[in-house]
Order: structure tokens, then sequence, then C-alpha cells
């Protein structure tokens, strides 16, 4: 029995030492230095690793964003510069090409004198490659109080002819022309109502300069050539007979050589050697005479008209077509016969008319 009261006396003084204040803080001190596990700090540690990563990725992505935006704006200042360039150099080749096809030519006043209705009109102009050219503005003045007559209005870069309206006259208007000057092609737009003039025209001065012929078949009025007073002659009725123009002397040369380019193959021809003399002289007549004439500095546009004519019956008459068409040219003074001549036939068909009704007039009274 005392054996057993010594162990349980042992047994609570241990049980009593590990409870005390000492121990117990040695136990908690030892809990507080406990080491984490392998598998804690390598968790531990991933999760730091994962932090700086994830802090790297995204300092490198705003590096990465920053330098391709830098290069994109790079890439498009290139190519913006490469445009201008481009731009630039279609701009100058424009300009190169508009240079070539814009050619300044040497005009001249002209001479020529012009007739409205048969009264002589003063309108100034130039003659440009053989042909005249007038001011719209100077031509409406000069048709202001015929049945010609047309406006003429400017606005927002584009000219506006209306036929019929009236037409007041500026003081710009109708005065004179540089005695030379130059001028160039322009296809400044100008409309007759609300169709468009399609019309050769030149710019001087800054001003266009038209073809009467061309203005006049827009605009309503004729156009012809009288050859004996080397006047233009306008005509503002309402039923415009066209007048033929006579050619020049230029064409007529040209038209006469053209003719006498194939003087070999006619003699030559079957129809030349069954011709009968008379018809052999004509040509060979002709031909001489149409050499001649090429010679003749002094030569004038009538003489060639004519010799064009017996040179052009001289071949058909030996089954040759001419090259050109000779178109006879009016003689006013022939026609001005022709008409008196009729007149008297009438005159004198009336009188013959009278006589007869008078001698039957007495037959029956007596």
């Amino acid at each position: 029995m005392n054996k057993k009261l010594t162990s349980l006396s042992l047994a609570g003084v241990m049980l009593l030492s590990s409870a005390s204040p000492v121990f117990a803080e040695a136990k908690e001190a030892m809990k507080e230095t406990k080491e984490p596990s392998k598998v804690e700090q390598l968790a531990k540690d991933a999760k730091e690793a994962g932090k700086e990563v994830a802090k790297d990725a995204k300092e490198a992505g705003k590096e990465v964003a920053k330098d391709a935006k830098k290069k994109i704006t790079e890439a498009k200042e290139k190519v913006e510069e490469k445009a201008k360039k481009v731009e630039k150099k279609a701009e100058e080749k424009a300009k190169e090409v508009k240079k070539e096809e814009v050619k300044t030519v040497d005009v001249k006043a002209t001479t020529q004198k012009v007739k409205l209705d048969g009264k002589d009109v003063v309108i100034y102009g130039y003659n440009i490659d053989g042909y005249n050219y007038f001011k719209l503005r100077d031509l409406a003045a000069v048709l202001k109080d015929s049945k010609a007559k047309f406006g003429v209005e400017y606005k927002d870069a584009l000219v506006t002819l209306t036929k019929g309206a009236d037409y007041k006259v500026a003081e710009s208007d109708q005065k004179e022309v540089k005695a030379m000057s130059k001028g160039m092609l322009t296809n400044d737009k100008v409309m007759v109502g609300d169709k468009a003039l399609t019309a050769t025209a030149y710019k001087v001065d800054n001003s266009n300069y038209y073809k009467l012929r061309d203005l006049g078949k827009e605009l309503g009025f004729g156009v012809g050539y009288d050859e004996a007073t080397k006047s233009v002659l306008l005509t503002s009725g309402k039923e415009v007979k066209e007048e033929k123009v006579a050619p020049k002397l230029a064409e007529l040369k040209e038209a006469v050589k053209k003719e006498l380019v194939n003087e070999k193959e006619v003699r030559e021809s079957e129809a030349y050697k069954k011709a009968d003399d008379k018809v052999k002289s004509n040509f060979e007549n002709a031909v001489a005479a149409a050499k001649s004439l090429l010679a003749d500095e002094k030569a004038t546009a009538e003489q060639f008209t004519n010799e064009l004519k017996a040179l052009v019956e001289a071949k058909e008459k030996l089954g040759f077509k001419a090259d050109v068409k000779v178109e006879e040219k009016k003689d006013a003074k022939a026609e001005e016969k022709k008409d008196a001549k009729a007149e008297e036939k009438k005159e004198t068909k009336e009188v013959k008319d009278d006589k007869k009704e008078v001698k039957e007039t007495v037959k029956e009274a007596k």
C-alpha cells in the first residue's frame, strides 16, 4: 500500500510540474518557432514569384504597347510623307502636261469688214490661224437692236446666253483690241439656254473670242461672205439662209495640186487613148493652165476656182471622178440680171395679155 502511494505522489508531482507556467511558456515558444512545412514554403514562394511575374509582364506589356504605338505612328508618318511626295509629283506632272497642252499662239487684230443686214457695223476682233474671232459681248452689242439679239449673263464662273433677250451695252464693249497679242485655246463653259455651246474659243487678254459662224448656228443669225466687198455678212432675219464662204486661196491651191497628182495615170488610161482629140486637148490645156497658175504668185482665188473647175470637168469627160467637189460661186450680179430678165418676161407677158384683151374687147364692140 505504501508503494502505491509513493507512485501516485510522483505522478502528481510530475503533473504539477508539466502544468507549471514555465513549462507552458516553453511549449508556447516551441510552437511559435515551429518552421512551416516544405509544401507551404513552396506555395508561398510560388505565390510571390507569380506576383513578380505578373508585375514584370504588366511592365513588359506597357513597353510593348508603347513600342507598337510608336512604330505605328512612325509607319503612318512615313505613309503620309510618301503620299504627299506622290501627290506633289502627280501635281507637277499634271502641270507639265497642262503646260504642254495649253500653247500660246500669236494673234493680230483683224481688219475684216462686217455688215449686219446690209449695213456696215464696227466690231473688233482677232485673226487666228486665218479665221476671225470676236467677243461674245461685242457681238451682243452689235445685234442688240436686231431680231437676233441675245443676252449675256456671267455668274459663278459660267456664261449664259439667252436668245431674244435684251442686252445692255457696257463701257468695256466695242473697245479696239491690241494690234498684236498672245492667245491660247480655252474650254470655259458657255451655255445657250440650257445647252452647252460647242465651239473653238481662244482666250486673249483674259477675254474669250469665238468664230461668228459657230455662234450663228446656236444663236440664230446667218453668216455669209461677199467676195466683191471682202465683207462678212450677218443676217438677223428669222429665215436665215446660210451663204457659202468662198474657199481660201491656200485651200484652192491644194485642191488644184491634188487634181494634178494622177495626171500620168489619166494619160496612160484606156479612156484617154480612146478619147477624141478634142477631149484630149481639153485635158492637156487644163493641166498646163493649172501648172502655170500654181507658178504665178499673183494668182487670185477666183482664178484658181475657175481653173479647178476646168480641170475637174476635163477629167470627168475622160471618166475620172474628181477628188474634190467644186461648188460654183454665185455671182450676185448674174443673179440680179437673171431676176431682172424673169421680171421683164413677166411684164412682157402681162402686156401681151392686156393687148389681147383689148383686141377682143374692140372686136366684140364692133
